[in-house]
């Protein structure tokens, strides 16, 4: 009984049968509306108050419907894969909702295999889905993207079964997994839950074989504690799951169950199953169910039903199932119609206030949404889509779960061409738009969801190499459709005109086509045997070569004739079914260009049909069309432009040339050079017919850097090369003429076979032909403007003078006034006597008339209108001459006022080919010039012609007729001879002797009077004639001296002289071939350091070289720091010289062929200069730069005049120091930046007025005085040498390091340190102390209040510790104490106590009572303990000396050989000493040797020994010790090679050129990695900032070869940002994601993130991490690296909505702890405890929150 009533609360909880006490009272307050219904939403009738509507009390209220707000996170759906795309698949959803799986939330397994390198091991999303696939998901996330809702989801089976445990785990249960790995007799599936250590599916049960990260859905078969024994799923012909469960999680979409009607509502139904759970099934998804009658009728209560579970909520508990056959039985949905079909007479079944439900009388049912009924929303739906309506709909997509068609009945919808790719078909011409420009051609939009490709072949008639500069995105085009592949959603398309416009182009099918018919098509390929030629709708047919040509031809004839892409014209030979074979000797564009009214050269009669700015469309009087472009209105390109405005739709235009044909389109011109040319001679129809010196007009057709392309008025295309175009250099040929512009040419070189001429443009080519000179241009220019002169005829003539016209505008310069109501008038500023106001009257005459503009040109000088109208005009003859004067200048031509008071117009040009205008460019208005009368007809313009002055011409030939009598058989050298000025350039006079003879005079070569700081050549200008001596001949290429035999040489260029020493000289030296003119070794040799110069600036270029000429062949270098001795004037050294500027230098240095120039002095002692830090020695000094070639050492004594620890601290590698030289020898060079030395105050105060004076020499040094010095080196043996100077140092023997004796000693006293010491002895070498006795008694000594008797007992006490320290005669034997034997028998001693020997010259004498005073005195000092020593050791020692003859016996010989095996045992310890401290510490190069062959496969031991050369200066050696050290180290050692071809990367580019740097990496690129090599490369370039080479490494190398490596990308990236280079730098990471593979690109982008936090914008990075985080929310490393970067950006308010965005996830809980802990973390950096507390709770509440839900 208890039983029953538990089940019937289950099923009913909210029931009143079931009462538990006293029934709740239900508050008005606390009753809400229903949820709104996105697609079923009823209407609840409303009440008023005091009043109750009638309802059907058998319904209860309707369910809950599914939304996006339904779709929490969390909750589990199941859905229909209705498009896989690249990247996501898009899944349908019930209720008509659409989610987007993602290829990274497919599962961890498919994200490891997207992961390895081999792209091959991870399947494509398109092999893992298939449309109608059911797929179980689990929703991420719901978001909003451009107001629409976008639901993300995921099928991670961790995620999808999470609330999945073992307990509740049944027989028969379906869940849905990921094959996790492939076993020997099945598979090991992964579920995702909790527990359960694997599911193993046998193979025999698998049909076909699973595939790694594929997912199944399988079916519980057993259950064995941890481990499942599943099967695969299939059909189930009934529900296998018990009638009752014990657990909720045991209920997931996909399962099928056995369900009972509990209740009936409006919209659906409420069922139970499984004991109890609650279930509801929308109607949507019920069997033919659209309204609450038939729920009733077929869905009676307690009726048992088969359903699916499609959805659960496990928070709510809330499920809803379907009860739709194709989902009980999990069949693909299929529908009886497609997308874009239109459907009639569809009959309305339910209205809602979101949409309307139809049935489309095929099956199926469909719902129309609100927004799709009309174009313009509806607020009342029912008034006008009645139940049992009928309309016309159109198909627009499908709601696969809900087995439903989505319909549309706007008008819009209903007229759009295309909805889907299936209703796009071949051979239609559509307006299409451009979408986005590529390599391979142009992506375009056909409608809003159907894209399509335009390959680069169809993209013109013509190929396009570059598309971006003829298309733009949003431009509309209008395109013909090729085929269509609906299941591949592609679309080809072509803008070919000729198959756009082309019917015969249309070939829809193969059995359409008959024989001989016409079909357009375009060349495919081209092969051996013939061409393959495609059609529309993907046919293709074969021209055999048989058909093309009658003779034989191969396969590059071929490829001459025709192109890839050509449109050809064709006839069908042959059809069968699956060939279409054609024949190609029909009609062409060639056949139908030479027959027809389209041929090249007839002349027709026109009309204007319209205009456009690119010229006009004509209609010939054959009818047909034609485009007249604006180059070719006329002959005068300035003309054209207002020729094109006048021009209006009927103008007649008499006569018309037809130049080409292309495309189906016909081009005509209307130069008259062109027609009259053609009328007069016809067309040249082949090359075969031209003469060599024939004149030909044309016009230019193309321009190209080698020259410029002409057409003949025949059509006949030649070149004329850049050299040809005209008698000046020309740079570019588009300075001289422009496309379409009129040209005469005059050939020059015919090739009748290739059909091609060479011709010439020049004027001086052009002496013999008239036909376009200035007179004849004149004519065709006004002959251009008469078809407008008789619309406007002129009231007024040239020299007429009009008496009254207004002024109606006033400008800068002109004024404008009005004749009449039509006429304008123009009068210059100049033509004015003073400025009038708007309104004033004006008189003036006329001086142009232009009739385009219907416009005068007036002057209105009071003193100009009255000679003209006073003075009597005489009747003009042609080829009279006449002085004119210039009274306007027009953009073409002159107006002149002859002598007699006429005027005429003088063209600018003197030719066609007269671009430039030379000889009326200076001409300004009020010059006079001679002129010819070309012609004087009344009623027309009198037209003139220039002439040159007799006397000018005569002057010329007689000029020319003695420059040709000049020859090179003429001329020797060491002769005068005039010469002319052609060019002044900044380093040399051009000029030229006679008219065949180029040559030069030198800079250095002017004159011997030089000013510093000036240019000679400014006093020169072009033309002037000089007087100059020829001394010699050169190369023009290589400047070198030629013999005197050969001076005729083409290349020669003679040099001449100008200076008054050389022109004085008798004697002019002659070489041989084998010499030049002055050696550069003979000519050093012959120079002394120091040497004044004269030279002149050269160049100045960017490495610090100033370079200097000192003769015609000879140079110097200056470098930048010897330009002066002020530190100011050399960081602007750049602007203190220009080129040519004359300056005096002396000799700095000169070897090698090497001149090095200075201007502060010369390379000697005592010099100062300024030098360049290079690099920093420990224990040396500094090396320092101070020219080109010479480096310097400043030892640690002569870097300042106070010693300190650290002496190089103070000094950084490219800083500037000011030197001073100390001495030189042997090209080692030793500098000192002591202020003593370099400063000029120091040298009154002398050396006492620093801590630490120079010492130069032994002599600088006094005995028992105390001096700073630095240890140079330590010897175990020797002891230690202390550096006091420059070149001084001395020798602190192991004795005198400490009063105490030091046992390991050598680690306390490295090389570089800095020691206080005292002089002991000079003679005959420096000894020094460093004992504290000594460095106390002088102290004392040089305490000034210390009296006599103080003084002496100093000095006795020196003399005692000396006495008894004092060495033998081996002064080798530096520590005797130790290698004397403990054999006194002296009975004098306490042989417990130890005892000191001392020796006098080799004497052993007996320990005396003084000796024992000292003994007893020295024990607390030498039993002492040093600070930096260990504690001393003291050996006993015994005298050796026996003077009893007695015992001289065996007792003797027994001590000779104990102590000669003691001193070997010594030595054989030292050795050993040394040998591992020199391993340790190397010093020598012997010891660099010995450890590199002690570790032979040690990179680090190489590299030092590298090191060590390179300090001492030996470049050489340390490449040949890095080529051994390749060589040497195991080729399994790659990391060690790869250290070493570092080093020597470094050495080369530091030592080096770029080229031998190069050579060394394409070296070890050859041999080794080459990714790895070019890494450390860059790495090389970037350290020492060659930004530009390291630019050049990545983009040649690295970002070509290795674009697949993220690491090089990046590391490239981080060069970029580091420079601040930010635009490359994000360029950059767009071409890497377009490189790398899909999963490298999230770790590519955050790195590309960090750089911007590091060197850019930190909102960039921030906005990338947000981009990656709304793709993966749960990356807890994208969180971590977020979190941090804004941590260190100290922006507290961000950080923490960073940290409540993190926290708010769904994660697991160790992830959560990892959010909370550096939550609280941060706010306790703070110090803020109310932010730490409410984090704390906020975890705790987490806590307990995640523990309730388990």
């Amino acid at each position: 009984r208890i039983q029953i009533l538990f089940e019937v609360m289950a099923e009913d909880p909210d029931s009143e049968d079931f009462v538990r006490g006293k029934p709740k009272s239900t508050s008005k307050a606390l009753v809400k509306d229903p949820p709104a219904d996105i697609l079923f939403d009823e209407t609840i009738p409303k009440t008023r108050k005091g009043k109750k509507v009638k309802e059907d009390h058998e319904l209860s209220k309707p369910i809950d419907e599914l939304t996006y707000k339904t779709l929490l996170p969390g909750t589990v759906v199941m859905g229909v894969v209705a498009e896989v795309g690249v990247t996501d698949v898009v899944l349908n959803l019930p209720n008509g909702l659409t989610g987007f799986i993602n290829g990274t939330d497919v599962s961890e397994e498919y994200n490891q295999l997207l992961q390895q390198d081999d792209e091959s091991v991870a399947p494509d999303l398109v092999d893992m889905f298939e449309k109608g696939m059911y797929v179980v998901c689990s929703v991420v996330d719901v978001t909003t993207v451009n107001k629409k809702k976008k639901v993300m989801l995921t099928c991670q089976p961790e995620i999808i079964n999470k609330h999945v445990t073992i307990s509740s785990l049944t027989k028969n249960m379906v869940l849905q997994g990921v094959v996790h790995s492939e076993e020997d007799h099945g598979y090991l599936i992964n579920l995702g839950i909790e527990g359960v250590t694997g599911a193993f599916l046998n193979k025999s049960l698998v049909s076909e074989d699973l595939k790694l990260a594929q997912i199944v859905r399988i079916t519980v078969a057993k259950v064995k504690e941890n481990n499942l024994v599943v099967d695969l799923w299939k059909k189930e012909p009934k529900p296998g799951l018990d009638k009752k469960l014990t657990s909720f999680s045991s209920v997931q979409p996909g399962q099928l169950v056995t369900a009972v009607v509990k209740k009936q509502s409006v919209n659906g139904i409420t069922c139970s199953f499984l004991g109890g759970i609650r279930g509801l099934v929308h109607m949507i998804h019920l069997t033919d169910v659209l309204d609450s009658t038939s729920i009733q009728a077929k869905y009676p209560l307690k009726r048992k039903l088969t359903a699916r579970v499609v959805f659960v909520n496990p928070d709510t508990k809330k499920v809803y199932l379907s009860c739709l056959p194709i989902h009980v039985t999990m069949e693909t949905p299929t529908f009886s119609c497609y997308k874009g079909d239109k459907l009639e007479s569809v009959t309305v079944k339910k209205v809602t206030r979101k949409g309307v439900f139809v049935d489309l009388k095929n099956g199926d049912y469909g719902f129309v949404h609100v927004t799709k009924l009309q174009d313009k929303v509806q607020d009342k739906i029912g008034a006008n889509y009645k139940t049992g309506t009928s309309h016309t709909c159109r198909v627009m997509g499908f709601r696969l779960l809900d087995n439903m068609v989505q319909v549309s009945l706007r008008a819009s919808d209903l007229q759009k061409p295309f909805l889907g790719y299936s209703d796009i078909r071949p051979c239609e011409n559509i307006l299409v738009t451009v979408v986005s420009i590529h390599d391979f051609g142009v992506i375009v939009k056909i409608s809003d969801n159907i894209r399509g490709i335009v390959g680069i072949n169809h993209l013109a008639d013509v190929r396009i190499k570059n598309p971006s500069l003829k298309f733009k995105p949003n431009q509309k085009v209008k395109a013909k459709v090729l085929s269509v592949d609906s299941k591949k959603r592609k679309v080809y398309l072509t803008l070919k005109k000729s198959i756009v416009q082309n019917s015969s182009a249309n070939v829809l099918s193969i059995e359409e086509l008959k024989i001989n018919q016409k079909i357009t098509g375009w060349v495919a390929a081209i092969k051996d045997y013939g061409i393959i030629m495609n059609f529309t709708n993907n046919i293709k047919g074969l021209i055999h070569k048989s058909d093309i040509s009658r003779d034989p031809i191969n396969l590059k004839e071929l490829n001459d004739l025709y192109k890839v892409g050509q449109v050809l014209t064709c006839k069908i030979a042959d059809v069968n079914e699956t060939e279409l074979k054609l024949s190609i000797n029909l009609l062409s564009d060639t056949s139908e260009q030479n027959n027809g009214w389209c041929r090249k050269g007839n002349v027709y009669l026109c009309t204007v049909k319209s205009s456009t700015p690119k010229g006009l469309t004509v209609t010939m009087e054959t009818t047909e069309e034609a485009f007249l472009p604006v180059g070719h209105l006329s002959d005068h390109m300035t003309l054209n432009p207002q020729l094109l405005l006048k021009y209006k739709p009927g103008m007649v235009i008499n006569e018309v040339l037809v130049i080409m044909k292309k495309m189906n389109v016909v081009t005509v011109s209307a130069k008259r050079s062109l027609i009259d040319w053609i009328q007069e001679n016809g067309a040249s129809k082949s090359v075969a017919n031209l003469k060599e010196g024939d004149y030909l007009p044309g016009f230019v057709k193309d321009i190209q850097p080698y020259g410029s392309f002409i057409e003949t008025a025949g059509g006949l295309l030649g070149l004329c090369p850049k050299a040809c175009l005209h008698d000046d250099f020309v740079t570019s040929p588009e300075e001289v003429f422009i496309i379409n512009e009129s040209v005469v040419c005059k050939i020059t070189n015919t090739d009748k076979e290739k059909g091609r001429f060479l011709a010439s443009t020049k004027m001086s080519d052009m002496e013999r032909e008239s036909s376009m000179s200035s007179g004849p241009l004149l004519d065709s220019y006004f002959s251009s403007l008469s078809a407008f002169s008789g619309q406007t005829p002129a009231k007024y003539r040239q020299g007429d003078v009009i008496d009254y016209v207004t002024v109606t505008r006033v400008s800068r310069d002109c004024i404008t006034c009005r004749v009449d109501t039509e006429t304008t008038a123009i009068i210059p500023t100049s033509c004015l006597d003073t400025p009038p106001s708007v309104g004033n009257i004006l008189a003036g005459a006329v001086l142009d008339y232009d009739p385009l503009r219907n416009s005068y040109t007036l002057n209105s000088k009071s003193e100009f209108v009255s000679k003209v109208k006073t003075s009597k005009r005489r009747k003009l003859i042609e080829g009279e001459e006449h002085e004119g004067t210039v009274v306007l200048s027009d953009s073409d031509y002159f107006v002149l006022m002859l002598d007699n008071f006429r005027f005429g117009y003088l063209h600018k040009r003197q030719h066609l080919n007269d671009s430039k205008c030379k000889a009326t460019t200076n001409v300004k208005v009020g010059e006079k010039i001679k002129v010819s009368v070309f012609r004087a007809k009344k009623g027309k313009p009198v037209l003139l012609t220039q002439l040159q002055p007799k006397s000018k011409k005569e002057n010329r030939k007689r000029k020319r007729a003695d420059s040709e009598s000049i020859n090179f058989d003429d001329i020797k050298i060491g002769n005068m001879y005039d010469i002319t000025v052609k060019s002044v350039k900044v380093l040399q006079l051009n000029v030229q002797l006679g008219r065949k003879i180029r040559g030069r005079v030198h800079i250095t070569e002017v004159t011997d009077d030089i000013e510093e700081g000036a240019n000679p050549l400014q006093a020169f200008k072009q033309g002037d004639k000089l007087s100059a001596k020829l001394i010699g001949f050169r190369h023009s290429k290589t400047f070198r001296y030629l013999p005197i035999t050969r001076t005729d040489f083409i290349m020669s260029v003679a040099e001449f002289s100008l200076r008054s020493s050389v022109i004085s000289r008798s004697e002019i030296r002659t070489y041989a071939e084998d010499e030049k003119v002055y050696e550069m070794r003979d000519y050093i040799d012959n120079l002394d350091k120091g040497s004044d110069m004269m030279g002149f600036v050269r160049n100045i270029d960017s490495n610090g070289f100033i370079w200097i000429c000192l003769t015609s062949g000879i140079e110097g270098r200056l470098w930048y720091t010897l330009t002066s001795t002020n530190k100011a004037d050399i960081d602007k050294w750049k602007e203190r010289f220009t080129i040519g500027q004359a300056l005096s230098c002396k000799v700095f240095s000169s070897r090698d062929e090497r001149l090095d120039l200075s201007l502060v002095g010369v390379l000697e002692q005592g010099t100062k200069v300024w030098g360049i830090v290079r690099s920093l020695l420990p224990g040396i000094g500094v090396r320092v730069q101070i020219s080109a070639r010479d480096y310097g050492i400043v030892p640690l004594t002569e870097i300042s005049d106070s010693f300190n620890k650290d002496p190089l601290s103070k000094m950084k590698e490219n800083d500037m120091v000011y030197c001073y030289v100390v001495s030189i020898n042997n090209n080692r060079i030793t500098l000192s930046t002591r202020k003593s030395r370099t400063s000029q105050r120091f040298k009154k105060q002398g050396k006492k007025t620093v801590s630490n004076p120079v010492i130069d020499s032994e002599d600088d040094l006094v005995t028992d005085k105390i001096y700073m010095g630095y240890i140079k080196s330590v010897s175990p043996s020797a002891g230690l040498y202390v550096t006091l100077g420059h070149n001084v140092f001395g020798r602190v023997l192991l004795k005198n390091m400490s009063d105490n004796f030091l046992k390991n000693w050598e680690p306390m006293f490295p090389v570089g340190k800095l020691v206080r010491t005292c002089v002991i002895e000079k003679d005959p070498r420096v000894q020094l102390s460093l004992k504290k006795s000594d460095l106390d008694a002088i102290k004392k000594i040089d305490n000034d209040n210390a009296d006599t008797a103080d003084v002496q007992k100093c000095l006795d006490e020196i003399l005692l510790n000396r006495y008894k320290d004092m060495p033998s005669d081996d002064e080798d034997d530096s520590d005797n104490m130790e290698k004397e034997d403990n054999a006194s028998d002296s009975d004098d001693m306490d042989d417990s106590a130890p005892r000191i020997v001392f020796s006098n010259h080799g004497n052993r004498t007996d320990n005396t009572a003084a000796n024992k005073e000292l003994e007893t005195a020295l024990k607390s000092s030498v039993t002492g303990v040093t600070e930096d020593s260990e504690e001393a050791e003291i050996y006993d020692t015994e005298d050796k000396e026996n003077n009893d003859d007695g015992n001289k016996g065996k007792s003797f010989e027994k001590r000779e050989r104990k102590r000669r095996k003691l001193e070997e045992e010594k030595e054989t310890r030292k050795v050993e000493l040394m040998l591992r401290d020199s391993a340790a510490n190397p010093l020598t190069e012997d010891d660099h040797e010995r450890l590199v062959v002690m570790n032979p496969d040690s990179s680090s031991a190489w590299v030092a020994y590298m090191a060590y050369c390179l300090t001492n200066g030996r470049v050489d050696k340390a490449r040949q010790v890095a080529a051994k050290a390749v060589t040497t180290i195991n080729y399994r050692l790659e990391s060690e090679k790869l250290n070493v071809w570092s080093a020597l990367f470094n050495l080369e580019n530091s030592f080096g050129t770029y080229d031998s740097l190069m050579s060394v990496c394409r070296e070890a690129s050859s041999v080794n990695d080459s990714k790895a090599i070019f890494t450390r490369l860059a790495t090389v370039f970037e350290s020492s900032a060659k930004y530009s080479e390291l630019d050049d490494i990545y983009k040649t190398v690295l970002l070509k070869k290795h674009k697949q490596s993220r690491k090089v990308w990046c590391s490239y990236g981080n060069a970029l940002g580091a420079q601040g280079r930010f635009d490359e730098m994000r360029e950059l990471l767009t071409r890497a994601l377009k490189s790398l593979t899909k999963h490298k690109h999230i770790r590519t982008i955050c790195h590309f993130a960090q750089l911007e936090y590091k060197y850019g914008e930190a909102n960039c990075g921030s906005t990338m991490f947000e981009n990656i985080l709304t793709s993966y929310p749960t990356r807890l490393d994208i969180w971590s690296v977020y979190l941090d970067k804004t941590i260190a950006l100290r922006d507290i308010p961000q950080t923490r909505r960073l940290f409540e965005r993190a926290v708010g996830l769904k994660l697991p809980m160790k992830k959560m702890k990892f959010f909370y802990k550096r939550y609280i973390d941060f706010e306790k950096s703070l110090g803020v405890g109310g932010k730490v507390e409410y984090v704390q709770n906020k975890a705790q509440h987490y806590i307990q929150q995640e523990r309730s839900e388990d």
